[in-house]
């Protein structure tokens, strides 16, 4: 692409969001704010370091940390919807972990090897996928590199942000857990 090209590109963009722009206003003034459609993408930047960034993206929540790429989980609604099932129980169990009132782990399974576990020591709460290693019983289960820790301030700040995520993307408030998935363990 030439210079010239890239130039046209760029006013073609431009044109293109003040158009949708001026069509999303005019839809306000005219029908209120309801006539918007909702977003199908959304972001929020986690705790006071805001290091990990939640993206809801067609239904699917994304938690990346920017520092370090590799370290991202990727949740279904089913998965979502398994974890806000256990929020107030995660909660708890954080906040206990946080006052050092107890040495109990916790961990809860929310479908197809996904686990979140609150562990005493490591003050954080830990959304990751487990495996078990070819013949050996379920016992042994071994985490995977798929997954992260939400500092114990990102997860206070995910529980705040539940309602507006599910103002925005419906589709996850309602989202119920499939039968397979809560009946499957590893």
């Amino acid at each position: 692409m030439t210079t010239t090209d890239s130039g046209v590109a760029d006013a073609m963009i431009s044109t293109m969001v003040h158009q949708v722009a001026e069509a999303a206003a005019k839809a306000v003034l005219e029908e209120g704010v309801g006539a918007l459609p909702l977003p199908t993408h959304t972001s929020f930047a986690l705790g006071s370091k805001q290091d990990l960034v939640l993206n809801v993206v067609s239904g699917d929540v994304n938690i990346t940390s920017t520092t370090a790429q590799d370290k991202h989980v990727t949740l279904t609604p089913n998965h979502w919807s398994q974890l806000m099932s256990i929020r107030q129980q995660i909660d708890v169990e954080a906040k206990e972990t946080n006052r050092q009132t107890h040495l109990m782990a916790f961990r809860a399974h929310i479908g197809y090897g996904y686990y979140v576990s609150v562990t005493s020591g490591y003050g954080c709460v830990d959304i990751r996928r487990f495996y078990i290693p070819y013949g050996l019983p379920c016992e042994h289960m071994h985490p995977t590199c798929s997954g992260l820790g939400l500092r114990l301030d990102e997860s206070a700040h995910l529980l705040k942000l539940i309602l507006t995520i599910h103002e925005r993307h419906p589709e996850l408030a309602i989202a119920e857990p499939s039968s397979e998935e809560t009946e499957k363990r590893l």
